[in-house]
C-alpha cells in the first residue's frame, strides 16, 4: 500500500492488484483482510446500487465517518479490537456507486455500538488529532458513547445517528488545541498515557475552556491556542470548583506547587 497517495481516487481494477488480486471481485465487498497482513481495509459508498445491502455510511463532518458494519458481524470484533491486535485500518471512500474511491489512508475507530438485530455501527476519524478529541470528549460527556441510544431522522427521513456534538464543544477546536498543546495536563503535568499505559488511556485527555462556555456568545471565534487548554480529570473538577468564578490555570498551578510544598 506504500505506492498508494492519500486523497488520490482509485477504481477496483486497480486496486484489486495492489494486494495481488486476480479480479475486481475480490474486494467487492466493503471490508477486506488481505491475507498474513495486519491490514483491514474499508470500502465505503455513501449512494448505493438499489441492488446492495443499504448500508447507511456518511460523513457526519469532515473527518469524522459513520459507517454500519456488515449484516453477518463477520469483522465487528476485529474492527474493535484492531489497535489491540496491532491491526490498522485504512479507507477508501466514495459518494456514489460506480466512481471512483479516494484514499484517505489510515484510520482510527472513535466508538462504536454493537447491535445484534441490526448492523452495528462504528465512528471512524481520519486524523489522529481529531481522533483523540473525540475519544476523550465521549469519555468526558457520559462515559460511554458518542452515539445516542436513538436515531434522529432528517427532513428526507433517512437516519441518522446524533453526535454529541455543539459548536461550544467543537471537535475541530479541541483536536487543533490537542494537537498544539499535547495531552499532558497543564496544570499539574499529570499524563494519562504514563500513568495508565496507552492501552487504556489511549492519549485520553479533557479540554477546559478558558472564558466560560456561559460567557461566550453565539459565533465567538475561538482560538485553541489561547483559549482551550488540556487538563487532567482532576484539575478540570478544580477548575470550576468554586461557584463564584471559573479559575485560572496559573492561579491553580500555584495552589498545586504550595501544596508540594507543604
Amino acid at each position: 500500500m506504500e505506492s498508494l497517495e492519500i486523497g488520490k481516487k482509485y477504481d477496483r481494477d486497480a486496486l484489486s492488484l495492489v494486494w495481488g488480486y486476480k479480479g475486481r471481485q475480490a474486494i467487492s465487498r466493503g471490508i477486506i483482510t488481505p491475507a498474513n497482513d495486519h491490514k483491514i481495509i474499508l470500502f465505503v459508498t455513501k449512494i448505493k446500487q438499489k441492488s446492495d445491502t443499504q448500508y447507511n455510511d456518511y460523513f457526519i463532518e469532515e473527518g469524522l465517518l459513520h459507517m454500519e458494519g456488515e449484516i453477518s458481524h463477520f469483522n465487528d470484533q476485529r474492527l474493535i479490537n484492531a489497535e489491540i491486535n496491532n491491526e490498522s485500518i485504512f479507507l477508501f471512500y466514495r459518494d456514489i456507486h460506480h466512481t471512483y474511491f479516494t484514499y484517505y489512508g489510515r484510520v482510527f475507530l472513535v466508538d462504536f455500538k454493537i447491535n445484534s438485530d441490526k448492523p452495528s455501527i462504528f465512528i471512524l476519524s481520519t486524523s489522529v488529532s481529531l481522533f483523540v478529541s473525540a475519544s476523550a470528549l465521549s469519555t468526558e460527556q457520559n462515559k460511554t458513547s458518542l452515539i445516542e441510544r436513538e436515531f434522529i431522522a432528517d427532513k428526507e427521513g433517512d437516519k441518522k445517528v446524533k453526535i454529541h456534538v455543539s459548536y461550544e464543544r467543537s471537535l475541530k477546536n479541541r483536536a487543533k488545541a490537542i494537537e498544539i498543546h499535547g495531552t499532558t495536563c497543564k496544570a499539574c503535568n499529570f499524563n494519562f498515557d504514563k500513568f495508565y499505559g496507552k492501552d487504556l488511556a489511549k492519549n485520553f485527555i479533557e479540554v477546559h475552556h478558558v472564558i466560560p462556555l456561559s460567557d461566550i456568545k453565539e459565533g465567538t471565534i475561538i482560538d485553541p491556542s489561547k483559549d482551550l487548554v488540556p487538563l487532567c480529570s482532576n484539575c478540570h473538577s478544580m477548575i470550576h470548583r468554586r461557584r463564584d468564578r471559573v479559575m485560572e490555570v496559573e492561579d491553580l498551578q500555584q495552589i498545586i506547587e504550595v501544596n508540594k510544598k507543604g
